[in-house]
């Protein structure tokens, strides 16, 4: 049987099929035979499946190779069409029918920018257009380099997503430059330039040596801790026979709360690495470790016996084993900061973290000269800064208006609320000001805008009676501005909705983050369990209480907080336990400050607040945290340093010591940070919120030449008790005397006093002329009486001895003035003003020079006190504490509104004394907060500004009137200069080198401008020359009645067409078109007239003359030729020059690093160390 033939047929056949076959054949064949037969029928039968099975393949390749090629052309076609700057026939302008572009021309797309950023608060495309009649393509070639679209915001489309290169140039780089290069690899290069941009003014990467990493640093990974404990400890596996899972031995970190948990912390047994290297017997290496990471104190306590305790027992600390564990804590700290940095792939993944996240922050310049206020009045002039100021506002999510006390902060955030309501990006701007001063803004706001509508809520209208009455009208009525006075904003209570929401919103977080298993920390799981509980209370508590309009009804966009130092008292979470300033508690007017700042802000899309203080920076760099926590709170949780444990892992190193306590007499544990560290990246992440001032002569703020100090020699009796001073220090350095009895706080005042007057520290002391108050009292009395014709006055600052029964500077200088001929009437005391009412009339008795010499603390007199109007000369009798005091005391002589052009302010410095010193460590620690707040900081580390209490090296070397002081207070005045000139020069070159990146679209756009007005000047003379001026006059005639016809044509034409959402090309004259306007007002009337080139031409309000002006305009087409070439040569010329002051590279770096190191090498020589 030959199966040649049937092998396809057989192939369809069943194994029974062919049994069945098989068994009517013929039996003349073998079963051998039919074996063989069914073997090949098997084995064509899977042949064909197999060549079936191939050929669905093939057939199933080839459905995807075409799915993948029509959807490779798909999205090739919309990456062409989406990029391709083309727009569909029948498109319309968003901006052709809006009233924001009605009566509105720009001469050129330059101009058109500003107008966009001036009126919208944005760069739009669509808008330029409308009012400038260029394209939409041509508009973003004329503005290359200076604009760019962020392909995060851009959604497809050409003319979407455009911001100004300041914006887009600046914050996260590396974030953008990574967006940036997915999206040119998506769009096929359409963001080429965006990388060549990005990649020109990425900051330069900060080496290993420079960035600071602890234990407790909250951007090092959980594993990289887990590799520590075993490269410290060892392998923790041997002391365990059976492990169910590895992974419940890892470390926990969860950034909500800034927890890090160690579990098994016992896995080492008593090993002596645990318990002796880096342990001790009462607290093992992972417990020290975990405190650690916590930024938690290590303290060791025994359960003693106590009667006046409830229990009959107390807990205290251990003083020996609590040294011991903190020897071991900061050995442990050590060995890590030199282990984490010694394998490369490990220092490699630091590196980049640390890059990504915190050393690529560009600062952004903001530049307000663009801004018009229109509806301001023409009397006020803002100064350049402030203008600056405005424009961060507007472009920022949050602000803290930071500039120095006196520079007019409340014309920045009244200017700022009135352009955004303008421009549509604020319906309703509340003000909360200091009760004292809602008269003063008010009056103010009217200056600057007179037909404002303005409310004012004073506590005398804020009344029970009428409280729901103004809370409707703020809610109901569209106003300009709402002025509310502190105690009044307190009153109005969010609704118990906003607080439901907020934690429902915080039971998700905390579900989100809670199930990761790396992340579940006890202290989340309580935190979680707290919400839990406080949303259960939330149900059953506030009903009924209060049934009235909310704060979170009012429709608040844009909240103002003038003095906003005085909300600096918020409750912080921290495990950082007896850190010094630091409340867990907070007050309830800063809490209740917080939770309607974030209220606002969530309502806004994270944006709507504005802080004022002239001092942000007052006890620590911590009060930093607070003003970010207000302001920046979403960034901070990008970064993970959301909570204070976070931000200080990250920013400052710890200090644990012993102190007494003084109501006990015990030793106490207490926490200081002794040092800050990555400060370039703390400066970086504030310069996107802080706009930072120092006043100038140039903003209206007095001349003064330095400071004038009066150096008083020292008396015998002043050498003595210096001697007496260095002899104290010597005793507590050595222990000889309790710390309660004497310390280093105690001799620094007492150091104080007697340089301000012995008498202040031995009642048996003589007085002297040779002191402080005999020399203030003949400056004030000299001055008193040279100025007696203009009544201006003085004010003497002194917080070390203020009035009271016996002998007290402020009497003393009062009754010595009064020896000297100043009458008593013209002399006042602050304290004597007990009242707001007293207040006032004693600040408007000194405005009016009825009052002359006034003497006031800076706590009572240092603080929103405008008495500037005659201030001539300001006195500092005795040294401020910290560097704000400074700033607030000379606030009120440096301010605008002082009618004097030149003053003087006085230190008085008793030789030998503590005073210049002192006067040095103020002037280093504001420069510090300076750079902080400018952004401008190049330091890595520094010192707290709180640490205003002398050592025990600098009171020996001030009490011996060693020489190098005095070289070491004018070596830091040289750096404080050097500093100061290279921020301005940083300033300077950010500005060109984004002016420098504009130019080359600026000089293109020039080229074609030029190549266009060449083409159509060679048009206009051929087409005189074909159409020379007729001579007959009969044709002469004609052509006259002709023109009549037109221009009245045109005239007609042009009043018919005011305010029409469209452009129209009218009529055709002298080879040009003739194209009526888009949003024409009647007062400005003009036409476009194009052919290759598009130029505006005005026209008056009767069409007697359009014609000739148009014709002047073509005619003198070869000026507006040369004006563009002129125009042209001005930006080559431009380019070159700023291309050349690039190339300098100027910097005072030397001269600072020269002034570091010998600063660095007299705190060695003086036993010091000050930052």
């Amino acid at each position: 049987m030959s199966n040649k033939n049937h092998s396809g047929d057989s192939a369809q056949l069943s194994l029974f099929d062919i049994l069945g076959l098989a068994g009517n054949i013929d039996s003349k064949y073998s079963s051998d035979e039919i074996e063989e037969v069914i073997g090949k029928l098997l084995t064509a039968k899977r042949t064909a499946e197999k060549h079936e099975e191939n050929e669905r393949r093939r057939r199933e390749k080839e459905e995807l190779e075409r799915k993948a090629r029509e959807e490779k052309e798909k999205k090739e076609a919309h990456i062409r069409e989406v990029t391709s700057m083309d727009l569909p026939l029948d498109w319309e302008n968003a901006f052709n029918q809006d009233v924001r572009t009605q009566g509105i021309h720009a001469d050129s797309i330059s101009d058109g920018l500003i107008f966009s950023l001036s009126n919208l608060g944005r760069v739009d495309i669509e808008y330029i257009s409308s009012i400038t009649g260029e394209d939409y393509k041509t508009i973003i070639g004329a503005l290359k380099g200076s604009i760019y679209q962020n392909p995060e915001t851009w959604d497809e489309c050409f003319y979407k997503g455009w911001e100004t290169s300041e914006e887009y140039l600046s914050g996260n780089m590396m974030r953008k430059w990574k967006a940036a290069k997915d999206a040119n690899k998506e769009y096929n290069g359409y963001f080429a330039d965006n990388i060549r941009a990005i990649e020109k003014v990425l900051p330069p990467t900060v080496a290993t040596k420079d960035i600071y990493v602890t234990l407790g640093s909250p951007w090092v990974p959980t594993d990289i801790i887990d590799d520590f404990i075993e490269h410290l400890l060892g392998d923790w596996r041997r002391y365990w026979y059976s492990i169910d899972n590895e992974e419940d031995f890892n470390t926990k970190h969860d950034e909500l709360t800034g927890t890090w948990e160690i579990p098994f912390k016992s896995r080492y047994n008593h090993d002596v690495k645990v318990t002796r290297t880096y342990g001790t017997d009462r607290i093992n290496a992972l417990h020290i470790l975990e405190r650690t990471l916590n930024m938690k104190s290590v303290a060791v306590t025994d359960e003693v016996v106590c009667n006046t305790n409830s229990s009959g027992k107390k807990r205290v600390i251990n003083q020996s084993e609590t040294i011991l564990a903190i020897e071991k804590q900061n050995k442990m700290i050590k060995a890590f900061q030199k282990w984490v940095w010694e394998d490369e792939g490990r220092k490699e993944r630091l590196e980049t973290i640390f890059e990504n996240n915190f050393s690529c922050v560009r600062k952004r310049i903001f530049d307000g000269s663009f801004l018009r206020f229109p509806d301001m009045s023409p009397a006020i002039k803002l100064y350049s800064y402030q203008k600056d100021a405005v424009a961060r506002i507007l472009f920022t999510p949050n602000t803290l208006l930071a500039h120095d006390v006196g520079a007019g902060k409340t014309y920045v955030m009244i200017a700022a609320a009135m352009e955004m309501r303008r421009m549509g990006l604020s319906e309703k701007n509340m003000f909360v000001v200091p009760n004292n001063i809602v008269g003063q803004w008010k009056n103010i706001f009217y200056a600057m805008y007179p037909s404002a509508n303005i409310l004012c809520v004073e506590p005398k209208s804020f009344t029970p009676s009428k409280r729901e009455s103004v809370l409707e009208r703020i809610r109901d009525e569209d106003f300009d501005g709402i002025i509310i006075a502190y105690s009044c904003f307190e009153r109005i209570p969010l609704s118990k909705e906003y607080y439901r929401n907020q934690f429902v919103y915080e039971q998700k977080l905390i579900a989100e983050i809670a199930g990761k298993k790396n992340k579940a920390t006890s202290r989340l799981k309580k935190k979680q369990e707290a919400v839990s509980k406080a949303l259960s209370e939330l149900a059953v508590t506030m009903d009924d209480l209060y049934n009235g309009v909310y704060f979170d009804d009012l429709g608040i966009t844009r909240l103002f907080v003038d003095e906003a130092h005085n909300f600096k008292n918020v409750p912080i979470e921290t495990k950082a336990d007896k850190v010094l300033g630091i409340s867990a508690s907070g007050s309830k007017k800063c809490k209740d400050m917080m939770d309607k700042v974030h209220m606002v802000q969530k309502k806004n899309d994270g944006a709507g607040v504005v802080f004022a203080t002239g001092t942000p920076i007052t006890n620590s760099i911590t009060d930093a945290f607070i003003m970010q926590m207000y302001l920046q709170s979403g960034e901070l949780a990008m970064l993970d340093l959301q909570n204070f444990d976070s931000w200080i892992g990250m920013f400052a190193e710890r200090s644990t010591e012993f102190e007494i306590d003084v109501d006990t007499s015990s030793y106490r544990l207490a926490t200081r940070f002794s040092k800050f560290h990555n400060l370039p990246e703390l400066t970086s992440l504030l310069s996107s919120i802080a706009d930072f001032h120092q006043v100038d002569t140039l903003a209206g703020i007095p001349q003064i030449d330095g400071y004038t100090d009066a150096l008083i020699s020292k008396t015998n009796e002043f050498a003595d008790y210096l001697k007496d001073i260095s002899q104290r220090a010597e005793n507590v350095r050595k222990g000889y005397v309790s710390r309660k009895d004497d310390n280093m706080l105690k001799i620094t005042t007492d150091g104080r006093k007697a340089a301000l007057d012995l008498r202040l520290v031995d009642p048996n002391a003589m007085f002297t002329y040779q002191s402080k108050v005999a020399r203030c009292v003949e400056n004030v009395a000299d001055i008193y009486f040279k100025t007696t014709a203009c009544k201006s006055t003085q004010i003497i600052f002194c917080d070390t001895s203020t009035p009271k029964t016996g002998f007290n500077i402020y009497d003393e200088v009062k009754t010595m003035l009064q020896s000297k001929g100043v009458p008593s009437d013209k002399i006042a005391f602050i304290h004597d003003a007990r009242t707001e009412a007293q207040r006032n009339t004693m600040f408007a008795q000194v405005r009016k020079g009825d009052i002359r010499v006034l003497l006031g603390s800076t706590f009572k007199l240092g603080l929103g006190v405008n008495i500037q109007d005659k201030l001539i000369a300001l006195h500092h009798i005795d040294v401020p504490w910290r560097p704000a005091d400074m700033t607030q005391r000379e606030g009120r002589i440096l301010r605008q509104g002082n009618t004097n052009s030149k003053v003087q302010i006085f230190r008085y410095i008793t030789e030998g004394s503590f005073d210049a010193y002192s006067w040095q460590l103020l002037e280093t620690k504001q420069r510090f907060i300076t750079g902080l707040l400018s952004g401008s900081l190049t330091e890595r580390s520094g010192k707290d500004i709180e640490d205003t209490v002398l050592d025990y090296a600098e009171v020996k070397a001030l009490a011996v009137g060693n020489p190098l002081v005095k070289e070491r207070v004018e070596t830091a005045n040289d750096l404080s200069r050097y500093l100061t000139l290279q921020r301005k020069l940083v300033d300077s070159r950010i500005r060109m080198e984004k002016e420098l990146l504009e130019m080359p679209g600026k000089i293109s756009n020039q080229e074609n401008n030029i190549a266009q007005c060449e083409a159509d000047i060679a048009f206009y003379n051929g087409w005189k020359q074909e159409n020379p001026e007729p001579v007959d006059s009969k044709v002469k005639k004609e052509a006259t009645e002709k023109r009549k016809h037109l221009r009245e044509y045109i005239h007609s034409s042009l009043i018919g067409y005011v305010l029409e959402p469209k452009e129209k090309a009218l009529t055709t004259y002298r080879g040009f078109e003739i194209i009526l306007p888009a949003n024409m007002t009647r007062e400005k009337p003009y036409i476009w007239l194009k052919r290759n080139g598009r130029y505006y031409v005005e026209l008056g309000d009767t069409n007697t003359g359009n014609l000739i002006r148009i014709d002047n305009f073509l005619d003198d087409l070869q000026k507006h030729f040369d004006k563009l070439k002129n125009g042209f040569a001005k930006l080559q010329e431009r380019e070159y020059q700023l291309k050349e002051e690039l190339k300098k590279h100027e910097s005072f770096s030397d001269e600072i690093e020269e002034c570091r190191k010998k600063l660095e090498i007299l705190n060695k020589k003086l036993g010091v160390d000050k930052t």
